[in-house]
């Protein structure tokens, strides 16, 4: 008698006629939404204490749908193989928020965007992948984009919190790389997307909870609804891009990130005040023209 489909399968098979394209700009707008609330919340928490919360409810959510999904435990292979990605991603995390809250929106965006061209380099040794030569003339594309937009903001003395701002995000950039190969890694080897979004918030959490209690600051009740939205948000949006990366090549599907920008300028302007300026709308152009190249 043949066994029951494991109901983790579930995401899976509801995806299955998604495009691992179309699940991967899911995810991005998903997490850069998540990140618009850090950024309304970063004036009152520190980054140390937003990346903490922002993995533990995220952690807990995934904890409480792996039971009533009664997924399957995973084995040692999988905790070992997404403990280095939660590190990992834990270190990306907390110069990414740290970043968000003394830059704008959009810039923390650019100069992290140096990442999918460190995932595209990165994943040729340690995935054997060989992107066609469209997928370089895209990502090349996508980062002339970056460039003309980062024009678009004023040079100025930089002072020493923003050099370190700019710093935390560059290093965030290099961490998240690591990540996002090692997320091709795991995916490739069958670890369900559920796992994958579980591990990738657990493990931080875990690693963050002695140092976020050591110098602990008190939740305002009326905060506790964003925090919920920002773990709902970056559980979404880790499961769409698991089931993204598990049938699609990391050098391709992480030019996905570059989106991210158009959603950072879009919610910078409406929640923020932050006006595009003509050079980051020329940029978000030459974006969407090196997404519209890869789905070739």
């Amino acid at each position: 008698m043949s066994q029951p489909e494991p109901q983790i399968s579930l995401p899976v098979r509801l995806t299955a006629a998604v495009p691992p394209f179309l699940l991967g700009l899911v995810g991005i707008a998903l997490l850069t939404a998540m990140d618009g609330v850090v950024k309304e919340l970063s004036p009152r928490y520190s980054a140390l204490h937003l990346t903490f919360l922002r993995f533990a409810v995220t952690a807990t959510m995934g904890g409480l749908l792996f039971l009533v999904l009664r997924a399957p435990l995973p084995d040692r292979g999988v905790i070992t193989g997404n403990l280095l990605r939660g590190v990992l991603v834990a270190l990306s995390t907390l110069g990414f928020f740290y970043g968000l809250s003394v830059l704008p929106l959009a810039e923390v965006f650019i100069i992290s965007f140096i990442a999918p061209l460190l995932v595209a380099l990165i994943a040729i040794p340690l995935l054997g992948e060989r992107p066609r030569p469209l997928v370089y003339l895209a990502l090349a594309l996508g980062f002339t984009g970056v460039m003309v937009t980062a024009g678009g903001f004023s040079l100025r003395a930089i002072a020493p919190e923003r050099a370190l701002g700019i710093a935390a995000v560059l290093g965030c950039a290099v961490a998240y790389a690591l990540s996002v190969v090692l997320l091709r890694q795991r995916a490739k080897r069958g670890d369900p997307p559920l796992t994958i979004a579980l591990f990738q918030s657990a493990i931080p959490a875990a690693i963050l909870a002695l140092p976020a209690v050591l110098f602990w600051a008190p939740v305002a009740s009326a905060d506790w609804p964003a925090f919920i939205l920002i773990g709902a948000l970056g559980l979404a949006g880790h499961i769409a891009l698991a089931l993204a990366f598990a049938r699609g090549e990391a050098s391709r599907l992480v030019a996905v990130e570059y989106t991210g920008l158009i959603w950072a300028i879009l919610i910078g302007l409406v929640f923020f005040s932050e006006m595009p300026t003509p050079q980051a709308m020329i940029g978000a152009a030459l974006i969407i023209g090196a997404c519209w190249l890869l789905k070739r």
